[in-house]
């Protein structure tokens, strides 16, 4: 049935950890259904915008309202805040002022240091953001 096809694919994808891996499963569903919809192409793009989120030290990412909010990690004694990671995110909020802006901002889980993206409209828009940090 279409229910249990839609299941195994998503099993599938959901099993996907690296580019390689990504590649190959949008090679195969575009082999068995021919050119992907946008909607499948913005799905396997919401992979790589989570892998993205999770190497940039985000612990969450909110897309909503034409906005991507990157929440860093809460423990502001982490070891991340020490790492070229962060520095280069540092650098490119720096140097993209136009674009984002990181704040400290009041949760329910105290103090938290988040980056926002605005002109955020597409998953496609916040893959190409993400990636412009470590180019």
């Amino acid at each position: 049935t279409v229910i249990t096809e839609r299941l195994n694919l998503s099993q599938e994808l959901s099993n996907v950890e690296t580019e390689e891996e990504l590649t190959s499963y949008e090679q195969h569903i575009t082999d068995r259904f021919g050119e992907l919809p946008v909607q499948a192409k913005d799905l396997l793009h919401s992979v790589q915008v989570k892998w993205l989120a999770k190497n940039i030290g985000f612990e969450r990412l909110i897309l909503k309202q034409g906005k991507m909010i990157g929440y860093f990690i809460s423990d502001q004694q982490s070891p991340y805040y020490q790492t070229e990671t962060f520095t280069k995110v540092l650098q490119f909020v720096q140097q993209n002022m136009s674009i984002c802006k990181m704040k400290e901002k009041e949760t329910k889980q105290g103090l938290r240091l988040l980056l926002t993206f605005d002109n955020i409209t597409s998953i496609d828009k916040a893959l190409l953001s993400l990636q412009s940090i470590f180019s």
